[in-house]
């Protein structure tokens, strides 16, 4: 941890404890957003036009789902896993003895995993249209930085999901593209 991960997050913790609300929204954005997210790539995966008469679209469809969820597996259940098992990184709320706005198990916080699943589905979904792409990136800067504010997590566990999620979605979009798997 760094002095410049301490001071940022001291500035973004620094909001939480003051408003019963505030502190409301961020839990929600924090805990519960991911989920909303999620479901609404997925609603929009299944409502692009004409997937039932084309066998084409739904070709593309079964590859997009493939390459998002492989692109999930890498970052988030394998790669974000071996840095949990190798790397001690303690979260905030136990180096600096204070408390998170929710409880979290005090486990190693590097790298985000919320980071590492979430960037592959934002990139995802920039495969079923360039609005859908920037909105899951909003949706996973949010969760990440309300993550900081709630206390779980430091600002480089963020950084670190979020290339982590990117590197992995480079990896397989490349391979699907170098193998013909992704249909114009």
């Amino acid at each position: 941890m760094t002095s410049f991960d301490e001071t940022l997050f001291t500035a973004l913790y620094s909001i939480a404890h003051h408003s019963v609300v505030l502190d409301w929204i961020v839990i929600f954005l924090a805990k519960y957003l991911i989920w909303f997210f999620i479901i609404g790539v997925v609603i929009k995966l299944f409502r692009k036009k004409n997937w039932r008469e084309q066998s084409l679209v739904w070709k593309n469809r079964f590859q997009t789902i493939a390459l998002g969820l492989m692109a999930v597996i890498i970052s988030r259940g394998i790669i974000a896993n071996v840095f949990y098992s190798f790397i001690e990184h303690p979260r905030p709320f136990v180096t600096l003895s204070i408390e998170p706005l929710f409880n979290h198990m005090a486990v190693n916080s590097l790298p985000s995993g919320h980071m590492a699943l979430l960037m592959p589905i934002a990139l995802t979904g920039f495969l079923l249209s360039r609005k859908t792409g920037w909105l899951g990136v909003l949706l996973t800067l949010t969760v990440g930085t309300s993550r900081v504010i709630a206390g779980v997590h430091w600002p480089s566990d963020i950084v670190a999901g979020i290339l982590i999620g990117l590197i992995s979605f480079t990896l397989v979009y490349s391979i699907f593209k170098r193998k013909g798997l992704l249909t114009p």
